[in-house]
């Protein structure tokens, strides 16, 4: 045996240890994580959206598919008609096995993710990485809560994989098993929430372009929106049966004028009026769509007092779960339950401190510090070259649409979860350049160890 074929045998011999124990981590933090769920009232826990999730639900074991119940086609109802076939199965404990398999998901896209880059040059990053996004409280805690958040951030996470392993696999052809499973990864959670079909072409394009060349560019994102668009086609084929009109849902126009608006704030508030429209005939997808216009109009017509709002908008988006700057549908995060802080707000003086000036001060760091780390950990990755570079692309462009999202409609910071695996790891990686200047210049020899052997 040669020494290089001898260097890569133990090479290999080794990862394989690495990812088996990687598994075994993964595997436990699964099971910890079931036996706390199995231990809540009622086995189940609701998100901002559970009754409504729940109502939906009700309508589609009620009249099926093409049931006229409301939520259906206000809300998207790809998260109900996913949840449907295990409320068929078992309604006494759907809300628990809802909780296993979103659970599941969860633990399968990091430890798959932190598997794939343990053969790269980042490979000594895999398992910080494994323990940051299973040991995130908000991350991990809210997988297995009613609501479609956490298991789109793992689809995105499990979609990025696949094309990492793409490209390790050496697969050029645009129909691979692993472009196909990502794509299919990407129409989930387009299915669950349409609005993720803006930040799946944040995934697509950057991987194109890295990955192929010419034509087949286009070819690859022609076929990967082309099955991502199933989900919104299927939405509206449903409410063109159940309803008599093509909409993906109903409920945009009113989200849209909660943020927008002459006393508005951007974000949620009892005061908000939202912009004066018209009230006109139709059917709700008509309305809906005139109220859409209704506020792009107003945008317009306000480009002062628009500008303003999308800057508050952008940072509610960015805002903590907890303290004075909060602004969103988090309440019922099960981390704030343990927040070290949660305790302190119920007397006098704690309140004052956490919602006083010293509270303002440290959750406006908070969130300048987040969103310094995430251009560094941008920075950082782009320096190192090869997959280190298309990572960052991949991690930057899903979270920057999403928050421009945000800034369209309402700043909610609970609309930044379903981006959040990603965002978590750029801090990561922000924070490791930050502790050592010459990390990633370590990557790039890495990389070019790893293609010698």
């Amino acid at each position: 045996m040669t020494r290089s074929r001898a260097a890569r045998f133990n090479h290999n011999n080794y990862r394989k240890s690495e990812i088996r124990l990687l598994f075994s981590i993964s595997l436990l933090i699964f099971f910890l994580k079931i036996i706390w769920l199995s231990n809540q009232p009622g086995q189940g826990m609701l998100g901002a959206d559970g009754e409504n999730y729940l109502d939906a639900l009700n309508g589609l074991l009620k009249d099926g598919v093409f049931s006229k119940e409301g939520k259906l086609s206000y809300w998207p109802a790809g998260y109900p008609i996913l949840m449907w076939p295990i409320a068929r199965l078992n309604l006494g404990s759907f809300a628990f096995l809802i909780g296993i398999l979103q659970s599941l998901l969860f633990a399968i896209s990091t430890f798959l993710f932190s598997s794939e880059i343990i053969r790269t040059s980042l490979r000594k990053f895999a398992w910080p990485c494994l323990f940051l996004l299973n040991l995130s409280p908000t991350l991990s805690l809210n997988s297995v809560v009613i609501g479609y958040e956490v298991s789109s951030a793992a689809l995105l996470l499990f979609a990025i994989t696949m094309y990492l392993r793409n490209i390790r696999k050496k697969k050029i052809s645009v129909l691979s098993f692993e472009n196909l499973c990502a794509a299919f990864a990407l129409m989930l959670a387009t299915f669950m929430q349409p609005r993720m079909f803006l930040i799946a072409i944040g995934i697509l394009v950057p991987f194109a372009i890295f990955r192929y060349r010419g034509n087949v560019i286009a070819a690859f994102i022609a076929v990967s929106l082309l099955i991502v668009s199933l989900a919104p086609v299927a939405l509206i084929f449903r409410n063109i049966e159940a309803n008599g009109y093509a909409s993906v849902s109903t409920n945009l126009g009113n989200t849209m004028n909660i943020g927008a608006g002459p006393s508005a704030t951007g974000g949620y508030t009892n005061s908000a009026k939202g912009v004066p429209c018209n009230n006109i005939e139709g059917n709700a997808s008509q309305q809906d769509t005139h109220k859409v216009a209704c506020v792009l109009k107003w945008y317009f017509e306000n480009p002062g007092k628009a500008m303003k709002l999308f800057v508050s908008k952008f940072f509610f988006h960015w805002s903590p779960w907890f303290g004075p700057l909060a602004n969103g549908t988090m309440a019922r995060n099960p981390w704030i339950s343990f927040h070290p802080l949660a305790s302190t707000v119920r007397t006098e003086s704690g309140n004052s401190l956490i919602f006083g000036n010293t509270g303002k001060l440290v959750s406006w760091f908070w969130v300048l510090s987040s969103l310094a780390l995430l251009g560094l950990g941008f920075l950082a990755l782009r320096r190192g070259g090869g997959v280190s570079e298309l990572l960052a692309w991949l991690f930057i462009s899903p979270v920057v649409l999403n928050s421009l999202s945000s800034m369209a409609t309402i700043g909610d910071h609970r609309f930044r979860i379903p981006t959040l695996t990603l965002s978590v790891l750029l801090q990561f990686f922000g924070a490791c350049s930050l502790l050592s200047k010459n990390m990633f210049n370590k990557v790039k020899e890495e990389r070019i160890k790893l293609e010698q052997i």
